[in-house]
């Protein structure tokens, strides 16, 4: 009987010390990497690196990586979408309002041209940001279903927590400017007078 309970303890060590210094690594450093960043080069070159480090020392080398990638992936996504959440609140403010609001001084485009928008055509939009000073920036429409529209931005923010290239969904009031896609090829040409 003595004999049976070494052998199973010793089968238990041998599993236990299987997956600690075998399976576990490679498993842990795959959910790992998925916390840098997409386009992050060390999401490859870590799982390569694994099967570098000395069997012994791998539980140890993949907690100094997940380290790491808390640092420097995670952290900075969720301080990123705190920001733009808690510090950065943007909105999109409305066109119309403001122009009811102060006829003389804000103009927008009249009606008639905003119902011509269609998906390619570019709209200009303002955003208020919470203790910040708001932006005005560029929209290319992609998609429109009566009032409402998508657009991608075509700036590069300075207060508001967006990206070049983000989608931005805002309504036909929201507009305070607008270039027709037509027309801004017929003054490219040079061919409009």
């Amino acid at each position: 009987m003595t004999e049976l309970l070494s052998v199973n303890g010793s089968l238990g060590a041998l599993a236990v010390a299987l997956l600690v210094f075998g399976f576990a690594p490679g498993l842990f450093l795959a959910a790992i990497v998925k916390l840098l960043h997409p386009d992050d080069p060390r999401r490859r070159e870590l799982q390569a690196e694994l099967y570098a480090v000395p069997r012994w020392e791998r539980p140890f080398w993949v907690a100094e990586q997940f380290e790491v990638a808390l640092r420097e992936g995670l952290f900075p996504n969720v301080q990123w979408y705190f920001g733009r959440w808690i510090w950065h609140r943007s909105t999109i403010e409305s066109g119309l309002d403001f122009h009811n609001e102060f006829p003389d001084t804000f103009d927008v485009p009249e009606d008639e041209l905003k119902e011509m928008l269609r998906p390619g055509d570019r709209a200009k939009l303002m955003w208020s940001v919470k203790r910040f000073p708001g932006e005005r920036m560029w929209v290319t429409i992609t998609e429109r279903n009566g009032k409402d529209l998508v657009g991608t931005l075509d700036n590069d923010p300075i207060f508001v927590h967006l990206t070049y290239g983000d989608t931005v969904k805002f309504q036909i009031d929201d507009i305070i400017d607008c270039i027709l896609a037509d027309a801004a090829e017929e003054i490219g040409d040079g061919s409009a007078a």
